[in-house]
Order: structure tokens, then C-alpha cells, then sequence
């Protein structure tokens, strides 16, 4: 990190953007977000922060709640005498409350996988646009037949066990398939359009059915088991407005149809639209420097043509990307509080654009 930056204002400007992360089980998400706050203020502190700072020689010890890297800040001093631009009378520059974050879509506790934040000003506008458009997400759940709980998990509490040796892969996929069946045809009801209209024929044409609003019922849109060792097997599920009680409750229903129970014993989430696993940032590097590379690399994926899909890609002016890749919009334009006031930056994005 020392070897890219030297002067901590200019370090944080660099934090604005889209950045993905790997969340790990058992972190609550807002955890993961106060973790990553802790980790960009003491990075920054750890730089120059003032303009004048006065290098610090210690002849006392240091307390178990103060750091070496918050002391021992290299610079050169003004004047001896002048103790206003010590780092000890200003403190830290930084806290944990400069650094607005916020994630679309997040994840139970319990559950693993890709989550996409936003930070700073573009970053939070970006996170309005992503969630509108209404990714596709790619979930591995692990499922253990036998025996079921009172939340569907295997972390519950124990109410019933039963057989499960008559279950087959065959079987286990026929009844996935059905299941994707029964979801396919709420694709069109949810889509607000009529099944046998042209307009419901150019939307599946152009790719998946999205829903028309945001906050619906979930779609499945595709379920197959990719692994089968009994008592253990592994679904692949593709969603949209997905909750994770769902997920869990989804294990037990296949279950039942076959006759048998089973518990949800793992979920992790490997793909949200565009962004995928390599670009995910594990915990070790929920830190500056990996941070600011994750949002640079993250610019191509924020092109009109990958954050408006379907009907809404054709409706405005897609234009090449300038600069890095970022098409922002315009400075003018109000920024919404939540990713559910979105619809007008979406459709003033072609025309930001422009400027």
C-alpha cells in the first residue's frame, strides 16, 4: 500500500465506485461492512493526512489500544515549536463514518458468496442502477436428506427424521425439473406483459422474462442437481427477488415430494449478474489498495449496456464508454435515498450520458 500511495486525501477520493466482495458464513452482512469501514479509516490514518505533520519520538510505551502505524508517520516538520499540526492534537482524519457504504441484495448470516457494494457518490447511484436491473443470481445449496428442523437449516431445532434410501438422482431430478416447470410459468404474469403479445415474444427474444418491479414474488429459473452422495447433495439454482428462507424452504419442499425430509446445510451465492467469483475480494483484502483495484476493474461492468437489460436497454441511447469505461450520471441530477427511487435515474441514464 505505501509503494501506490503517500497522501491520504487523495486515496479516498480514489473511493468511489463498485467493489465486490466474498462474504464468508457465520458474518452477518452489516458486520462485513463495519469490518471493511475499520479497515479503509486505518489504512488512510496510516498515511499522511495533514499537510504539516510532526514526526513523533516515543519514549513511553505504547498502550494495547494504540497502534505503531497511527504514531509513526513520516514527514517533514515546519517548525519545532509548532505543535497545532501534531497528529496527537488533531487525531485521526478518518473514522469509520466518512466511508458510506451500502449493498444490494444481501445474504443471511449463515450463507456465503458474492456481494456487490457501492462507495462514495458514484457508488452510491451505481447501487440503485445495479438493483433495478434486476440480475440473474447463481446459488450452490447443499442440501442433507433425513431429517427436518423448525427454519429448514441444519442449525435447527430437530422435529422429525425419516428414510431416505429409496431416493435416486434420477428421481431427485425429475421432481427439480418439475419444480422449474411450475416457476416458469409465473415468468410472464410477473413481467406485467400478455404471454401471446409480440411484446412478450421481443422480451424472450432479448434474453431471460424479468419481472416488471423489483420487490415480487421470486422466479427460478433453472434447478438441477450437480452433485448426489446420500445423504448429501448440491443444487444449482438460478433466481431473481430471491430471500434466503426461501432458499432454505426450497430443500425442504423437494424433499417432501420425494417423500422424505431434508435441511438446507450450506448456500452460497456464485455469480450476481455480471460479477462473478475472480472478482470478488476475500477477507484478507478488505483493505485500501485492493479495494480501490477491485473498483477500478469493476468500471467495464457498469456500461448502459450491462446495467439496463431488456426492455430498458432499448428505450435509451447506448453510447461507448469514455474514459475508463464509466458512463456516470450527470452532476445535476438528485441522488435517490434507496435502490427502490431509482426508475428516474435509470431512465435519464442514455441522456446523463450524453453530457
Amino acid at each position: 500500500m505505501g509503494s501506490r500511495f503517500s497522501w491520504a486525501p487523495t486515496a479516498y477520493k480514489m473511493l468511489d465506485g463498485i467493489f465486490c466482495i466474498f462474504k464468508p458464513p457465520g458474518l452477518p452482512v452489516f458486520r462485513a461492512v463495519e469490518s471493511i469501514q475499520r479497515n479503509l479509516a486505518s489504512d488512510l490514518n496510516a498515511l499522511p493526512c495533514y499537510e504539516y505533520e510532526i514526526p513523533l519520538t516515543r519514549s513511553q510505551p505504547i498502550a494495547e489500544n494504540e497502534t505503531e502505524t497511527s504514531l509513526s508517520i513520516e514527514a517533514e516538520p515546519v517548525s519545532l515549536q509548532n505543535w497545532s499540526e501534531h497528529r496527537l492534537v488533531l487525531g485521526p482524519r478518518f473514522e469509520t463514518s466518512d466511508f458510506r457504504i451500502r449493498f444490494v441484495d444481501g445474504m443471511s448470516s449463515s450463507a456465503s458468496g458474492i456481494l456487490v457494494l457501492g462507495i462514495g457518490r458514484h457508488g452510491q447511484r451505481f447501487i440503485d442502477l445495479i438493483a433495478q436491473a434486476k440480475y440473474l443470481r447463481v446459488y450452490h445449496l447443499k442440501g442433507r436428506f433425513g431429517w427436518a428442523t423448525d427454519n429448514f437449516t441444519a442449525k435447527g431445532r430437530v422435529l422429525e427424521r425419516t428414510s431416505y434410501k429409496h431416493v435416486t438422482r434420477s428421481k431427485l431430478e425429475k421432481v427439480c425439473a418439475a419444480v422449474q416447470a411450475a416457476y416458469s410459468k409465473q415468468m410472464h404474469v410477473l413481467s406485467g406483459v400478455d404471454p401471446d403479445s409480440q411484446e412478450a415474444y421481443e422480451m424472450a427474444s432479448s434474453g431471460i422474462i424479468r419481472p416488471a418491479k423489483r420487490h415480487t414474488s421470486p422466479l427460478l429459473y433453472g434447478v438441477r442437481c450437480i452433485d448426489f452422495q446420500l445423504p448429501d447433495f448440491t443444487l444449482e439454482v438460478h433466481s431473481i427477488n430471491e430471500q434466503g428462507p426461501l432458499l432454505n424452504r426450497l430443500i425442504h419442499d423437494i424433499a417432501v415430494k420425494l417423500k422424505t425430509l431434508a435441511v438446507c446445510s450450506g448456500v452460497r451465492r456464485l455469480r450476481y449478474g455480471h460479477f462473478t467469483l475472480d472478482r470478488a475480494l476475500v477477507r484478507q483484502q478488505w483493505h485500501l489498495e485492493q479495494i480501490v483495484d477491485n473498483i477500478e476493474s469493476n468500471e467495464d461492468l457498469l456500461t448502459p449496456d450491462k446495467l439496463l437489460v431488456g426492455a430498458r436497454a432499448e428505450k435509451v441511447k447506448l453510447l461507448p464508454p469514455r474514459g475508463k469505461g464509466v458512463l456516470l450520471p450527470g452532476p445535476g441530477d438528485a441522488q435517490p435515498d434507496s435502490c427502490d427511487t431509482a426508475d428516474e435515474n435509470v431512465s435519464n441514464f442514455g441522456q446523463n450520458s450524453d453530457r
